[in-house]
């Protein structure tokens, strides 16, 4: 049962965050909302990595990408391959759509580590939505209102 409402909140945490970068164009990509806030698709790609991060917390997933916006990475203005993002993003919440699925009603209440500490599986997957619910805000706000600054560099 665990198992089942879990793909069912994490299907609709993807509908409802994939809605702000499905907006996503070669013309607003690189839309921010101050010159110090990171773009809207370099937010894209920071949700997508961190679900790769989160696959290996959560599942022992060994994270298999690249990782360009994690870790303390600022947005420095480069040109993204935009289409590569979004497929990135689509692939991350797949995979961890099929990891939800391979996991045990049981196995959500044990406690793995993470960044916050010794959590529930449930409680870091719980997190992770947030996570992206959270990044989705700032893609939509930053399309909607922002704009391109010139950034040094690229």
């Amino acid at each position: 049962m665990t198992t089942q409402l879990l793909s069912q909140l994490w299907q609709f945490n993807q509908a409802s965050a994939a809605g702000p970068v499905r907006k996503l164009t070669p013309d607003n990509y690189r839309y921010r909302l101050t010159p110090e806030t990171a773009s809207a698709g370099f937010i894209a790609l920071h949700t997508a990595e961190v679900m790769h991060r989160f696959a290996f917390m959560l599942f022992g997933r060994e994270v298999t990408i690249p990782l360009q916006a994690v870790g303390g990475v600022s947005d420095d203005g480069r040109v993204l391959d935009l289409t590569a993002v979004l497929q990135l993003y689509d692939d991350s919440f797949a995979m961890i759509a099929e990891q939800i699925q391979q996991t045990s009603d049981e196995q959500w209440a044990e406690m793995v580590p993470s960044p916050f500490g010794e959590v529930s599986r449930m409680q870091l997957l719980t997190f992770l939505m947030h996570h992206n619910s959270y990044h989705a805000g700032q893609i939509a706000q930053a399309t909607k209102k922002g704009q391109q600054f010139v950034t040094t560099g690229y």
